[in-house]
Order: C-alpha cells, then structure tokens, then sequence
C-alpha cells in the first residue's frame, strides 16, 4: 500500500493544490472558500495552506470518529484583500483574532503512511473549523507570551504552548497571496487559521473539547458518535 500512495502521490506542491481545488469544487458545487487554514513548522520553510471544508460557529457538534483536534487562532476579515499583500494592508483588513478548534480529519485510506504530498493535497487534514469568539484589539496582543489552554472532557492536554512562527499573523500575507493566485482573494467576512498551538490531541467520540486563549476567547465542540 505505501509503495502505491507513493508512487501516485502528486509530483509538487502545485499538483497537490490542484488537486485541492478540483475535489474541493466538486464537494462544495462552485462556491468559494469562506476559511483558510495556514501553517508551517517553522518559518525557515515555506507555508501550506488549504482550504477550510466546513466552518462551524462554537459551540459546535461533529461527527467521530476524527483523526483529532487542534487549538489555533484565526483571523476575521473586515475587508477584501486581492491585489496589496503588505504585512500593514493585510493588518489592516482584519477585524479581530479569533481561538478555533480544527477538526482533523481525512478522506486517505491509509493516512498514516500517506506521502506528505497526499496529506497536502487532502486539504492538510482539515475536517472542519470551529470559530469562537474572539478580540478586535488583536494588534495589542503579545503572542509570544500568549496563554493557550485545551481541555478534553475536563483534562488539560494543551498548556503553556507557543506558536512555530512566534507571532502567528507573519503567516496571513503569504496566505493573501497564495489565495489570489488560485482565482479566489481574501474578502470581507473570511477567517483564515494559523496553525496549532500545541500539536494535534485525540479526541473520541462523546468527548467535549475546549479551546481557551486568555485574553482572547475561547471555543467549544462536542464529538458525538455517528
């Protein structure tokens, strides 16, 4: 099995994004993205992006099993954004950050020994968003001594975490432009996601799952079985 997801796997980084945008319009029927989720492990690599299947306002429900959950701060967009990729233009057209819950999920038979390529191409994972609530004086905020807390059915499993690129908004301007060279530009009322604070956590079925960001807000999702 792993030999033959290799060797089917896209070739690059762009056939992986095609194949995003043809499964992605055939699910969703033509419409546009209204999320993106971002990410990278560290900023000495480029990002990847996807995006967001669904989005879901907190508190949420979803269907298990999932792959698992992850907590992350997101961006709400007051503005559109489709030809001026500054840091300072983009900071500008976001309205407030925001705490989600991403729900990790895949369509791969074998997600475990998919090449990286497929996991990219199968919408980096994402099963869905969960947005919460959030804070419009988002530039006050000293991510690098910022909080992060998530708890599955009461258990603390997220503490104390960081975020790989430090401030997690250096990720949106790549994001602005990477959305407007596939045809489909940042607008008023899209939320983009940075990446998890703390790595992706199991979650099972009938579990509650909080995200918190002190200072900030925080999310809710309950996993029900199918």
């Amino acid at each position: 099995m792993a030999s033959l997801l290799a060797e089917a796997a896209p070739r690059d980084a762009a056939q992986a994004y095609a194949i995003q945008d043809r499964v992605y319009a055939e699910i969703r029927r033509g419409r546009r993205p209204g999320a993106w989720k971002v990410g990278g492990p560290s900023d000495r690599v480029e990002p990847a992006a996807s995006p967001i299947l669904d989005l879901l306002r907190s508190p949420a429900r979803v269907e298990g099993p999932i792959l698992g959950v992850e907590a992350e701060l997101a961006y709400r967009f007051v503005r559109d954004v489709e030809d001026n990729f500054s840091e300072e233009r983009i900071a500008s057209a976001v309205g407030e950050a925001l705490v989600a819950i991403e729900v990790c999920a895949t369509r791969l038979a074998n997600w475990n020994e998919a090449p990286e390529l497929w996991k990219l191409a199968d919408f980096q994972s994402n099963g869905c968003l969960v947005a919460g609530s959030g804070r419009r004086e988002w530039r006050r905020i000293d991510f690098s001594a910022q909080e992060v807390e998530m708890l599955v059915d009461g258990r603390v499993v997220v503490s104390k975490a960081s975020h790989p690129y430090g401030d997690p908004f250096r990720l949106v301007p790549w994001l602005a432009a990477h959305c407007a060279n596939r045809g489909c530009g940042l607008r008023a009322g899209d939320i983009v996601t940075t990446g998890s604070w703390g790595g992706m956590q199991a979650a099972a079925p009938g579990s509650t799952v909080v995200a918190r960001f002190p200072g900030i807000g925080e999310a809710r999702l309950i996993i029900v079985r199918a």
